[in-house]
């Protein structure tokens, strides 16, 4: 039997279902994903998910309840032993919290591989209209889903304020790059104007374990914001030759046009301020972003 109501079906994610409700009236694209064999698939995409105000799903639920739909769903959790309560509980946004039309779902011939772009099994909340042209992490909007996940996670309102403030390249993670590195200038082009200079994650936010590796100074380098894209896209790395890390740029990249941009392969990293234990810690982060560089290098030459 096809449970459609104007055209639409109706469902819930667990996404949505945040404390403040903020996601009622909105409206997103929702990449579906499954994982096999500890390997992330991309299977397909919902496009114009609308999620429910509390009228709407109060609506909904009438309709399913006048039809006998949801009474059928509620005896089929009973029959494979799932408790229903909170089906049949009085917030009807516990039943339904999006709808969709069918013909919106798009559904892949081949599953892609995200596992590299998302470290982790939790959702990832994408607004759908950013500027989404993947699956893939230059193109999604990282920042907004870094922050989302801050935002609605367990922690106290002032250790939010400092992942959040440390995930945009400024608070405690940008002076911590500052007192590691020894000084406040872009590490390539070594301009010390300020305005143009981010602190950016070696390893990115996402693949990040603990907070410790998020604020850690030593996971970061300061660049020139657009050298910054190219080094969170993993267009370049540095990578250590004779006791030094040198710029190397990817091969998809014409170097005569980065030269006006101050880009040279080979640039040397000062790392002359950096202690022991830092400096450990610091090839740690770098072999990391040199291996994922390595990876995309050898995607983008089959493209």
């Amino acid at each position: 039997m096809t449970k459609e109501i104007l055209g639409y079906k109706y469902a819930f994610l667990q996404p949505i279902n945040t404390p403040l409700k903020s996601h009622q009236g909105k409206e997103y694209e929702i990449w579906l994903f499954t994982i096999k064999n500890s390997e992330k698939l991309c299977i397909g995409k919902m496009n114009h998910v609308y999620c429910l105000t509390e009228e709407e799903a109060i609506h909904a639920v009438e309709q399913y309840r006048k039809k006998g739909w949801h009474q059928e769903m509620c005896n089929q959790l009973e029959e494979r032993s799932i408790i229903a309560v909170n089906f049949t509980e009085e917030n009807a946004l516990n039943n339904f919290n999006i709808k969709f039309k069918p013909e919106d779902i798009e559904w892949f011939n081949e599953p892609v591989h995200i596992t590299d772009q998302y470290n982790c099994a939790r959702y990832n909340l994408l607004n759908m209209h950013s500027d989404i042209k993947g699956i893939t992490a230059e193109d999604s909007d990282d920042l907004a889903i870094d922050l989302l996940d801050i935002g609605s996670s367990d922690l106290s309102d002032s250790e939010k304020e400092t992942l959040v403030t440390a995930r945009v390249g400024q608070g405690k993670f940008r002076r911590n790059v500052i007192d590691i590195w020894g000084g406040e200038s872009c590490a390539v082009t070594l301009t010390n104007t300020k305005e143009m200079l981010v602190a950016s994650h070696i390893k990115a936010w996402k693949d990040c374990e603990t907070t410790g590796e998020r604020l850690d100074g030593a996971n970061g380098i300061l660049l020139c914001a657009h050298i910054d894209r190219l080094f969170d896209c993993h267009l370049v790395t540095f990578k250590l030759k004779r006791s030094a890390y040198c710029l190397e740029i990817s091969k998809s990249l014409r170097q005569r046009d980065l030269k006006g941009l101050g880009i040279e392969k080979d640039v040397e990293l000062n790392t002359t301020m950096f202690k022991l234990g830092d400096e450990k810690r610091l090839k740690e982060y770098m072999d990391y972003h040199n291996h994922i560089f390595s990876l995309k290098e050898e995607q983008r030459k089959s493209c």
